[in-house]
């Protein structure tokens, strides 16, 4: 091309999956900012003289300054504490405190942290709910096992004292295979490179190029690996290509809300025959979950 790039393919691809690939496939742009109340920004609200001052001192936001004291706890409350509440935010709140629906009394024997536990151990429900499909029953494969694990217990062990088991209920998890189907079946599929090559830069005709390495499937790993696929004996009757799906597995904690502590710990796979720009969009669903690991 014009940058000096180009490919060396082991055998003729049956398609270029960069072909139809646009700017917005490989990215996600932000939208702009909107104002939070009357045209003033939320950075601006928090620029305002006002919280500038110091709220918490008496001697320059006191009680007298306002018309009663309900406005002035509200805002004392306001601009004191965390800088993340905005003037759009806090009359959202505003508007739902002069409403019919706010009632006093409802407010007693009400247990801020409580509440919120309950409401985070119900939202990681309906979270892991909604990932396996329990809504419709139970697809792609999904299983539910527990797991026995052999924890010491300070004790010498042998054949007729073994290591007391613990079991560890509620793992979920499906069959990679059946993901890699999924995955394969899913309309996100055409942007996977199938057929690997080795990429080179040639800044001049003049200049020896060198082997630019940018992506998996461009990899002498691939390349090695696809080459033992197509000397495997065919299927019987089977016309289809033989490929290599290259995975990527990663498992870390995943905070599920602004709030709370809910979370859960799954495992999941990217597919690297497609681009890692597409990877690394997050609305690009291109990671897949493979199992969601308990707390023990």
């Amino acid at each position: 091309n014009s940058f000096g790039i180009y490919r060396e393919y082991p055998c003729l691809p049956s398609h270029d999956p960069d072909k139809n690939l646009s700017l917005a496939d490989q990215s996600t742009i932000p939208a702009a900012p909107v104002a939070s109340l009357a045209g003033t920004s939320a950075t601006d609200a928090r620029l305002s003289p006002l919280s500038q001052s110091s709220p918490s001192s008496k001697a320059s936001f006191d009680v007298g300054r306002f018309r009663n004291t309900t406005i002035f706890g509200f805002m004392n409350w306001m601009w004191s504490g965390s800088i993340m509440k905005s003037i759009a935010d806090c009359t959202k709140l505003l508007d739902f405190l002069k409403s019919d629906d706010f009632v006093k009394e409802d407010l007693i024997g009400f247990d801020l942290k409580a509440e919120t536990a309950r409401w985070d151990k119900e939202l990681a429900g309906n979270v892991l709910g909604n990932a396996l499909g329990t809504a419709s029953g139970i697809k792609d494969g999904w299983k539910e096992v527990s797991v026995d694990i052999q924890v010491s217990d300070g004790a010498n062990c042998g054949p007729d004292n073994p290591l007391p088991v613990f079991s560890v209920p509620g793992l979920h998890f499906r069959n990679a295979t059946q993901a890699i189907k999924s995955a394969l079946e899913d309309r996100s599929s055409r942007f996977f490179h199938y057929a690997p090559f080795k990429q080179f830069w040639q800044r001049t005709p003049d200049e020896e190029p060198q082997h630019s390495y940018n992506e998996i499937y461009s990899s002498t790993a691939f390349i090695e690996a696809h080459e033992k696929i197509q000397r495997k004996p065919a299927e019987p009757n089977c016309t289809l290509e033989h490929v290599v799906a290259a995975l990527m597995w990663w498992s870390n904690s995943t905070h599920l809300a602004n709030f709370g502590m809910a979370s859960l710990w799954p495992l999941y796979l990217w597919f690297r025959n497609q681009l890692k720009w597409v990877c690394g969009k997050p609305r690009a669903g291109a990671c897949h979950h493979i199992a969601y690991m308990p707390k023990v």
